[in-house]
């Protein structure tokens, strides 16, 4: 049983046989004013990114490790930042660079975003482009200004 109630009782029943299927709601109609203070939400404080040799899901799992994947000036996951948001869209305007340390014969197919260079929380990631087939030892992976965050509805 949920233990929140709402103001309209239609979306009380729905979220309740979504609580009682295990299913999450989505938003659907989100105006891009909403989109765009999200973004400015989760960009406005020094956020690191880490790239992933698999699907991080929603826990940063298969992070590809500093000091033992790849080598980084900052001594962990390199730290990103943000242009303004703009239509429910946020791109970086930084440079991340990785120094591969071994081979990544399945590529980096995924990044994620953290709270600190190590440890920190989890905030979220998405796929990578262009980063498939194998990336061999000591070649240097460069994301250029080119990382997208996007919230639709």
């Amino acid at each position: 049983m949920l233990n929140h109630r709402f103001h309209d009782p239609a979306i009380e029943r729905m979220a309740q046989v979504a609580f009682d299927l295990n299913a999450l709601m989505a938003l659907t109609y989100l105006p891009a004013a909403v989109a765009n203070n999200m973004l400015a939400n989760i960009t406005a404080t020094g956020l690191f990114m880490s790239i992933h040799s698999g699907s991080p899901s929603n826990t940063g799992a298969n992070e590809i490790v500093a000091g033992t994947g790849y080598t980084a000036v900052s001594g962990g996951r390199p730290p990103i930042t943000w242009a303004a948001s703009s239509g429910g869209i946020v791109v970086s305007n930084d440079t991340q660079t990785y120094a591969l340390l071994v081979t990544e014969s399945g590529g980096i197919p995924y990044f994620g975003l953290w709270t600190a260079n190590t440890g920190g929380t989890y905030l979220g990631g998405g796929p990578t482009s262009g980063l498939s087939g194998s990336i061999p030892s000591g070649a240097n992976v460069t994301f250029t200004n080119s990382v997208t965050l996007t919230v639709s509805g």
